[in-house]
């Protein structure tokens, strides 16, 4: 009893010395249990949309797949797109998502991962509402893996874990399926993407990938994992090497289309 007194005696002066700030508009949040990293007027303003859109072109589309314009596009250019479809329930333009995942990313705040968490969960509840055209079947009728986007083993040590890889987790727990983090791997250093053009991030991340279990995900459906899905170049990269490891599909989750 003692010991648990002087355990919230420390925590309420280390508050008063280091306020918690919400990550989105660092209004102080003090020592509310719930809701301490994005406050509730924030979360409030994140309302996960349960519209499917192409990955391409963003036009809306039923099912998440790529619109028939983008496939006659694709077609024509010699260029092959490998991932089969793209959910996400936010915008990136949101600031309040922005803020939170940047926080999450480059100010090192991991337990970011609990409310982003929440969000993607609430996000699963919504489109499971709505969703006639197949993506609830390929959760429900087939084995499916989580593979979250990798990360270099260099930037890993940098950050001390994997923004990708956490909400993963919880979206496995969340759906109560499988997780594997091991079975994609990112073996090459490569250039931050958001820093290069589109026509450089491909190029930048040939031969990134290697699938390390290909037993584990041969004639398996995959939920890929990734924090932010801008041009696509990543994931559609990972997706080429999960296939060649003999995945039967691969769908991209992301918290926020770029």
């Amino acid at each position: 009893m003692a010991l648990k007194l002087l355990t919230l005696i420390e925590e309420y002066f280390f508050e008063l010395l280091f306020p918690v700030k919400c990550a989105a508009c660092e209004k102080e949040t003090g020592l509310k249990k719930k809701n301490r990293l994005v406050c509730s007027d924030c979360l409030k303003t994140l309302s996960p949309s349960a519209d499917f859109f192409c990955p391409l072109c963003q036009a809306k589309t039923a099912d998440a797949r790529i619109c028939f314009s983008c496939k006659i596009l694709i077609s024509g250019s010699g260029k092959n797109f490998l991932l089969d479809r793209l959910i996400y329930p936010f915008h990136y333009k949101n600031l309040v998502i922005q803020k939170i995942i940047k926080a999450f990313k480059y100010r090192f705040i991991k337990d970011l991962e609990i409310p982003l968490g929440r969000l993607v969960a609430g996000y699963f509840d919504k489109i499971g509402e709505k969703d006639n055209v197949g993506i609830q079947k390929f959760f429900d009728n087939a084995e499916v893996i989580v593979i979250p986007v990798p990360l270099h083993k260099r930037k890993f040590n940098q950050r001390g874990y994997n923004q990708s890889e956490l909400i993963a987790r919880k979206t496995a727990g969340y759906l109560g399926i499988t997780p594997a983090a091991d079975c994609l791997l990112k073996i090459k250093s490569t250039k931050d993407q958001a820093r290069l053009k589109d026509g450089q991030r491909p190029e930048n991340l040939k031969n990134a990938f290697v699938c390390s279990k290909p037993w584990l995900i041969s004639g398996k459906n995959i939920l890929l994992v990734d924090d932010v899905f801008t041009t696509g170049a990543t994931m559609n990269e990972c997706a080429r090497v999960l296939k060649e490891a003999g995945a039967k599909e691969v769908i991209g989750l992301a918290i926020a289309r770029g």
